[in-house]
């Protein structure tokens, strides 16, 4: 996999065009089984998502995880590349709102929707962002994958000075008052009122305990 942690999140010094991405995500879903269930685990970057599916998938019967920063990183930065864009523009820029974010978010979404079988629990991992926003997306996906269904996590971000730490940690850029802007801008889209949110200013244990008592 490639690391792209040191981005700093891609997307906090562009202007979001989150349409794009809805549209391809719903264009790629369609039904899963009865007793299969998507379970899409989003938030910030730094907040724990990927340490909370790992452990997930470990807890859960007959689960499955999906992160899109695996499946997709590597094409996002050729892409980059190619085009000769300074790498810490790569997820910034419009071609990518409007081209290469559709296919980071459609590709594991039509992965996801194909291994909704039997009793199958997919986690799907990834940011999402400003397509957090969009209450039409959740509710639209939530139909077409019935009767499979679908469940969403927002881990939230903990305060600015932990937050910060965690991705010192990680190797993304903290320093102020990038930082400070940063967070300011990841944070800001609203989350869907359908989504569990979730704090993480806390142990990761608890942090696990508390998706799970969400699930159910």
């Amino acid at each position: 996999m490639t690391d792209v942690a040191h981005l700093g999140g891609g997307y906090a010094d562009s202007e979001p065009d989150p349409q794009p991405t809805v549209d391809a995500v719903l264009a790629a879903a369609h039904p899963g089984s009865p007793a299969a269930r998507l379970i899409v685990v989003a938030g910030p970057p730094g907040v724990g998502k990927s340490a909370v599916a790992a452990r997930l998938v470990e807890l859960l019967p007959n689960a499955f995880w999906l992160d899109k920063d695996i499946t997709a990183a590597n094409f996002i930065l050729a892409a980059a590349r190619a085009q000769e864009t300074p790498i810490e523009q790569a997820y910034g820029t419009a071609h990518y709102w409007q081209v290469l974010r559709p296919l980071e978010y459609a590709g594991p979404t039509a992965l996801a929707c194909a291994n909704l079988v039997g009793t199958q629990q997919i986690l799907l991992v990834g940011g999402w962002g400003p397509e957090l926003a969009v209450p039409a997306l959740w509710t639209a996906l939530k139909a077409r994958l019935a009767p499979s269904q679908l469940r969403v996590v927002h881990l939230d971000a903990p305060p600015l000075e932990v937050w910060r730490q965690r991705l010192r940690q990680r190797g993304s850029r903290s320093d102020s008052p990038w930082f400070e802007d940063f967070a300011a801008a990841v944070t800001r889209p609203p989350v869907w009122d359908g989504a569990a949110r979730l704090a993480t200013d806390r142990p990761l244990h608890q942090v696990i305990q508390a998706v799970l008592d969400v699930l159910g």
